[in-house]
């Protein structure tokens, strides 16, 4: 019996099963990250009316996204009073598993590959825990993988010159979607060209066509990019001041960043096998396909790659790995047979998704080598830093809640994640990294070896705003029995500076955080009042802190059992 008599021949079954697979690893995955919550922050003002701005009355407004149609969407969520953090990941989710879909359709329809094949290779996309991470975190990512990829089915696949509506509304989206995005529609359209050549067709009727869907697209992208520049003064984003480099460091930097991605996910290592295939060189749509899914990594690399954890830059490339994973087995089941095809492309199934439980065959000593998020002291795989993403996006959500029960109108705080801080507490917010902060994301890069992970090369101290009086200098929600503990630390970890001391004085305040049952409280180091003795209040607080740690400590020996201490989770 074949290894492919195993899964259901029945296309319905086949997708359900992949659907399902790709579902159950995206909530096995769920979080928002903090990033979304700056797309959301400006949503929620722009739906208020206050300006699509990310800190009302700022002038000029500052250009912190980089997801235009992204917060549209979350605008209209907002306008609704919908919850914008649960819907906008759903609906990412869903795009998820429509772009399974569509790989498995492309790979049985128009590559007619056969079914087992396909099921395999769409089954590389479904069980991979890094397309699942992104098929959720609020980000638009997942949509643009999808407009990618269908934007590909049209100029690719289906060659009717008539028809360019649907390729120019694709594009469209595209090019909105995402602030490089016109770059991907390039991609793809000169992708779709090379294919035609490649195939032996004239390429006059193609570039027709093109022409046809980019008339309307040109003259929507010009309109607006004059209001953006009549709105923000500067065509430049601040995301891209701040995230892009293309110097050599930064390119070597981004080069670990792909090479680590491929070393702890290795399945998408697989559907290279394809490009020293003569199939994949004279067939138009698995050459576009090669393109395509060649052409993510390499702008990856060039621009310094990402933070984040699982690749997220590399994400719209896998379904186009797919294609090529899907040829491969193919070949297979002709040369070799169903059964070695269908222990090969399950093998990879597995593989892939072993770094969903934090199991990598590759040995840590070398992914250690790999190390790139260099404001980490130690490396973490990519599993662990996903884990310390969704925990840190949960604490300044928290640290959000926090600040808006003791924060007046008007006061500010610095931060160096500003997106659940921001949404979350409605202070205005001076970042630290400069995404939303133009004084900061027009600095250039220090000289010399790169030492912050990517995106973060421009970070300054929180003492370097001090200058203009923020009422919170640092900020954090703690909780639990071990609270006043971890207030030392805190402090010893914050190391204020000298500098700022006779301004600037330590408090602590207590809060009620949502969801949490023990006593909660905001550290902070905040501005003097007037009136106040900095030294004095400095001098005072270790004694402050320990009669807290004692009273909570005294009150969790009579209240609490050891269970309800083991809750103790603050970040």
């Amino acid at each position: 019996m074949s290894l492919f008599d195993v899964f259901p021949r029945r296309a319905r079954s086949q997708l359900a099963l992949l659907a399902g697979l790709q579902l159950l690893l995206a909530f096995r995955f769920w979080f928002v990250c903090d990033d979304a919550y700056i797309t959301y922050r400006y949503a929620q003002h722009w739906a208020r009316g206050l300006g699509l701005v990310f800190n009302v009355g700022e002038s000029p407004p500052v250009e912190g996204y980089s997801d235009f149609l992204w917060l549209v969407l979350a605008t209209v969520v907002e306008r609704l009073s919908w919850p914008t953090d649960l819907l906008l990941p759903l609906a990412s989710m869903l795009c998820g598993t429509v772009l399974v879909w569509r790989v498995y359709a492309v790979c049985t329809g128009a590559l007619a590959l056969g079914r087992g094949a396909s099921f395999l290779a769409a089954g590389l996309v479904a069980a991979s825990p890094a397309f699942a991470v992104w098929s959720t975190s609020g980000l638009e990512t997942m949509p643009q993988a999808l407009l990618t990829f269908l934007l590909y089915e049209e100029l690719v696949l289906r060659r009717d010159e008539r028809d360019w509506a649907m390729p120019s509304l694709l594009a469209l989206g595209l090019a909105l979607v995402r602030t490089e995005g016109i770059g991907w529609v390039v991609v793809v359209a000169g992708a779709s060209l090379i294919a035609a050549w490649r195939d032996g067709l004239p390429l006059r009727p193609q570039l027709r066509r093109l022409g046809r869907a980019m008339i309307p697209i040109a003259a929507v992208l010009a309109a607006y990019h004059v209001w953006r520049y009549q709105y923000y003064g500067t065509l430049v984003p601040n995301t891209a001041l701040v995230k892009v480099s293309t110097s050599l460091r930064s390119v070597f930097r981004g080069t670990k960043y792909v090479s680590l991605f491929l070393l702890t996910t290795l399945s998408p290592l697989a559907p290279m096998v394809a490009l020293g295939q003569r199939r994949t060189w004279t067939h138009g749509p698995l050459l576009a396909a090669a393109i395509c899914a060649a052409a993510f990594p390499t702008y990856a690399a060039l621009v310094g790659g990402d933070f984040m954890p699982f690749g997220r830059m590399l994400i719209p490339g896998l379904p186009f790995a797919a294609l090529l994973w899907a040829e491969v087995l193919h070949g297979l089941v002709r040369s070799r047979g169903e059964r070695v095809a269908g222990l090969v492309g399950l093998a990879v199934v597995v593989v892939g998704a072993l770094p969903a439980f934090d199991l990598q065959l590759v040995p840590e000593r070398v992914r250690a080598a790999l190390h790139f998020r260099l404001s980490d002291k130690d490396y973490l795989s990519e599993f662990n830093r996903w884990e310390n993403q969704r925990e840190n996006s949960e604490g300044f959500m928290y640290r959000g809640m926090a600040l808006s029960q003791v924060a007046e109108p008007g006061d500010a705080v610095v931060a160096a994640a500003v997106g659940a801080i921001g949404y979350f507490s409605d202070l205005e917010v001076l970042d630290q990294h400069g995404l939303v902060t133009k004084e900061i994301a027009y600095q250039s890069v220090p000289d010399g070896p790169l030492r912050e992970s990517p995106g973060h090369d421009k970070h300054v101290p929180p003492e370097f705003f001090a200058k203009y009086q923020p009422r919170y200098l640092f900020a954090r929600a703690l909780w639990g029995r071990l609270a006043a503990g971890k207030m030392k630390d805190t402090m010893e970890m914050w190391a204020v500076d000298p500098s700022v001391t006779s301004r600037y004085v330590p408090d602590i305040f207590e809060v009620v955080l949502p969801g949490i049952e023990h006593r909660a409280f905001l550290l902070v180091v905040r501005r003097v009042e007037p009136g106040e003795k900095p030294a004095e209040l400095w001098a005072a607080f270790p004694d402050r802190r320990k009669n807290l740690n004692a009273q909570l400590r005294a009150e969790y020996e009579l209240e609490g059992s050891d269970e309800e201490q083991g809750e103790d989770q603050s970040p």
